[in-house]
């Protein structure tokens, strides 16, 4: 009986190259086909809203089957991977689940929430395709961030193309990189919902600082009534909790000031709350729900 060869592609056994020849050799038998990847070596981009995950030369949806091994400093990559092979009903084992902020980038963007054009690397160095890619996907200027940052830290505006790898290599303890398109603006909005409704509405408008809008970075704070905001900006920061199943989250939704576009840059799963404010009564409301009353 002849049996169609099963394809097998193996991400992150960190073992020899003679190692994995052993292994091949006593599991690719006649019926499976058994490849090697890194997961150092994944790319995972968006552009215009369309996710793709590559990793090396290796098309994904050419094998029957992954399978993922990831240590500590790699969980929150196995995690996007399986999100990404899910989506594309490729059969996978899971092996953690860790939320960052790069995840929460592709959830919005596999639920149809535009999110800025993106690239990502897992690896420690940076060739001059990388280079290319970047200034192909996310254009100049455009923001480098670490993928764990907070309050605005962390963040860099990059104007010309030799300061790509410049900038990298500056930063290089946190070692993978994450570039998005910057979209042009001069405030934001912070949008917090509570239990699927949106109940604070906050126009950041930057002072001092070249790019981000960030309160923490000087940015002024102006509360604005929820009746008052437009309908285009709250339904996008519902949905956006919705697709990362969140009853409290504080959306940061920017409005490109050429094209009139709206984008999600950020979900916080931990809002700050500025005491005499909308938010205080947002939290207060959630809280009373949560309660039953």
């Amino acid at each position: 009986m002849n049996m169609s060869k099963s394809s097998v592609l193996a991400v992150g056994i960190n073992i020899s190259k003679e190692e994995k020849k052993l292994i091949q050799k006593k599991l690719g038998m006649d019926s499976i086909r058994l490849d090697f990847a890194s997961i150092k070596d994944i790319i995972f981009t968006i552009i215009d809203g369309v996710i793709d995950v590559e990793i090396k030369g290796k098309t994904l949806i050419n094998y029957d089957h992954v399978w993922i091994q990831s240590g500590w400093k790699t969980n929150q990559l196995a995690y996007l991977l399986h999100l990404y092979l899910k989506s594309k009903n490729i059969p996978h084992n899971r092996t953690s689940t860790q939320n960052t902020k790069l995840s929460d980038i592709f959830s919005l963007a596999s639920k149809g929430v535009l999110v800025p054009n993106t690239f990502f690397h897992n690896g420690l160095k940076i060739d001059s395709r990388n280079v290319i890619d970047i200034g192909k996907i996310c254009k100049l200027p455009c923001i480098y961030k670490t993928v764990f940052g907070s309050l605005g830290c962390d963040v860099f505006l990059i104007d010309k193309k030799e300061d790509i790898k410049k900038t990298i290599k500056e930063n290089k303890k946190y070692n993978r990189y994450l570039f998005q398109e910057y979209i042009p603006n001069d405030f934001d909005y912070r949008v917090v919902i509570a239990n699927g409704t949106s109940s604070s509405v906050c126009k950041r408008t930057r002072v001092s600082d070249k790019f981000r809008n960030n309160v923490a970075l000087g940015a002024r704070e102006e509360f604005i009534k929820v009746n008052d905001t437009s309908k285009d900006i709250l339904d996008l920061a519902i949905r956006s909790a919705k697709a990362l199943k969140l009853n409290w989250a504080g959306v940061d939704i920017v409005t490109d000031k050429d094209t009139g576009r709206n984008y999600v840059l950020e979900v916080n799963r931990r809002p700050a709350l500025t005491s005499e404010s909308t938010e205080i009564l947002a939290a207060y409301k959630y809280i009373m729900e949560l309660a039953g009353r």
